[in-house]
């Protein structure tokens, strides 16, 4: 199957489009999500405290994204920074990889984190709104001698949710030939009367 990359800074709309995207493409192709906060949280966290050395996060979220679209899952990423030897391992070792990149100005993501509550199942509810997080120190610049990613979005005025989620969907094989099964066989209703 095919793994999207959502990459962009923290704040951007990463998760936001992730699950819209998953509520998209799920009933014509099975979706796992894995967010690079919820899995270092849940999994990776618990493995550095047990004081096994492992790989950074993001390499093993490679990893894992590798399996889960070998066994037939169309697979959503997002991270904030990923080093670029990650992407390239990226392109040339996941099926269907598809990069999208999120791009948001400073004052976006100082707007978006004022107004945004985070609750991580551990009573933490996120800065309070008076004093929001200062703008990131530095804003992934991509690497001018890199491929360029399938689609590039900017989240300083961005479209709904569900029309971002249809337009990276249609970057997914699996989406693209379910939705033309489906309207075919729609269309095959409609000549023989059914």
């Amino acid at each position: 199957m095919s793994v999207v990359w959502l990459i962009g800074p923290v704040g951007a709309g990463k998760s936001t489009l992730a699950h819209a995207l998953r509520a998209l493409v799920n009933p014509v192709a099975p979706v796992a999500l894995l967010d690079e906060d919820d899995v270092g949280r849940a999994v990776f966290d618990a493995t550095l405290a047990s004081g096994t050395a492992a790989l950074p996060s993001v390499e093993r979220l490679s990893a894992i994204a590798r399996i889960l679209a070998q066994q037939g899952l169309v697979v959503v990423v997002t991270t904030s920074d990923p080093p670029p030897a990650t992407l390239s391992w990226n392109r040339a070792n996941l099926p269907g990889y598809r990069e999208i990149h999120l791009r948001a100005s400073a004052e976006t993501i100082k707007h978006r984190n004022r107004r945004r509550r985070i609750d991580d199942g551990t009573g933490w509810t996120g800065v309070p709104a008076a004093e929001p997080p200062a703008a990131p120190a530095r804003l992934r610049t991509i690497d001018p001698a890199a491929p360029a990613p399938d689609l590039s979005i900017d989240m300083d005025n961005p479209e709904p949710p569900e029309l971002l989620a249809f337009r990276v969907a249609v970057l997914i094989p699996e989406f693209v030939v379910a939705a033309a099964g489906a309207a075919g066989a729609g269309a095959n209703r409609f000549r023989r009367g059914a």
